[in-house]
């Protein structure tokens, strides 16, 4: 059993209602645990599956920001969404020189104009996914693979017809931009009459997905895989079920006054610059604590709607222990110089048996005793 976990059981036994502190006489009783009881309430002795959970710190927070900038090669940013704005998919991220840029979704930046003739690419199986998702087809003439053929461009010509736009089949380089989700527009980083320069800052944007940032201490690495389930204990206290989607390749030691990191999300390149910041606590020396950055997504991200930015608790499983005997936390009895027992009812009798703690999970706490039974009845202080 683990110093912390010591502490905890030795906690939550003084926080009794009614601890006592006994000497063993030899049988195993007290010379107040024989004869009757005069008990009070009792708990069931039960064999079971406990799991024992490290909690750490996290942020609420949006699961990814980004930079976006422009790629067009001249012109003059004309109009710009307003902060808070949610734009999805073929929705327009801004204009320039009166011209809508538009949001697709995909994780490669675009980075070339997208025509007959270019070569096959992951941005060309990109495009045609998101044109298909937005209902064009070319009457499904359209096969969703990285190659630009005639069955591409007639798609996008349909696309521009319902935009009202030219059709040209045709989208030169700066007319779309590819990010990983639907965004939030978090700052507006230039101005109408900005020109529209290759590499120009235009927009603050954030993924509208929650997620929970966790900067772990290095030394528990080894409790968390990617798709391992937690809990996320939220600040009015409820729980809610959340699955770790990405862990950092490895520590990393980043100043900040919290325990909180955001992570943007790779690959919208030169569209898209993630930002980053991450905090962890300070070693002895005055320096930052190297830390692994975890995100964990939320699966019912209902339950935090409304929040963002607040701190919060997740649960790690630490380790599991199947078919062991528990009895509830406080019915442990700390022992005269050390050790623990539990009072038993047997058949009016108060015996004390000498146990072992074990792993605790929520009120219970595994117990081992060669004389302890599944259904016993332990004494626990009455409530």
């Amino acid at each position: 059993m683990t110093g912390r976990r010591r502490i905890l059981i030795a906690g939550a036994v003084a926080a009794g209602a009614a601890l006592v502190v006994f000497a063993l006489a030899s049988g195993g009783r007290s010379s107040a645990a024989a004869g009757s009881t005069g008990a009070g309430a009792t708990a069931a002795v039960v064999r079971t599956t406990l799991a024992a959970q490290e909690q750490v710190a996290g942020t609420l927070e949006r699961a990814g920001s980004y930079t976006l900038v422009s790629q067009q090669s001249a012109g003059t940013v004309t109009e710009l969404p307003a902060p808070g704005a949610v734009v999805g998919r073929g929705e327009v991220l801004y204009w320039v020189d009166g011209e809508p840029v538009r949001l697709l979704y995909g994780t490669q930046a675009a980075w070339r104009t997208l025509a007959v003739g270019v070569s096959e690419g992951t941005d060309v199986l990109q495009l045609k996914r998101n044109l298909r998702a937005l209902g064009f087809t070319a009457d499904g003439a359209l096969k969703v693979n990285d190659e630009f053929d005639w069955a591409t461009a007639v798609t996008i010509e349909q696309w521009q017809r319902a935009q009202r736009a030219a059709q040209t089949g045709v989208l030169p380089l700066g007319s779309i931009a590819f990010l990983p989700g639907t965004v939030r527009v978090t700052a507006q980083l230039a101005l109408p009459g900005d020109p529209a320069l290759p590499g120009t800052q235009v927009l603050g944007l954030s993924s509208t997905d929650l997620a929970v940032s966790v900067p772990l201490d290095p030394s528990l690495r080894q409790l968390v895989r990617v798709g391992d389930r937690v809990q996320i204990q939220l600040p009015e206290g409820q729980t809610t079920p959340g699955r770790v989607i990405r862990i950092g390749a490895g520590a990393t030691a980043e100043t900040g006054q919290t325990s909180s990191a955001r992570s943007g999300s790779a690959g919208a390149g030169a569209a898209a610059q993630a930002g980053s910041s991450s905090a962890g606590g300070a070693q002895a020396g005055g320096g930052p604590s190297p830390t692994v950055p975890v995100m964990i997504s939320l699966d019912r991200p209902s339950d935090a709607r409304g929040l963002d930015q607040v701190p919060v608790e997740v649960l790690i499983t630490d380790t599991v222990h199947r078919g062991v005997l528990a009895v509830p936390i406080a019915a442990l009895l700390a022992l005269a110089g050390s050790g623990y027992a539990v009072a038993v009812d047997e058949g009016g009798t108060r015996t004390l048996m000498p146990v072992t703690p074990g792993i605790f999970d929520g009120n219970l706490v595994e117990v081992s005793s060669p004389r302890l039974r599944a259904g016993m009845r332990a004494e626990v202080p009455s409530s």
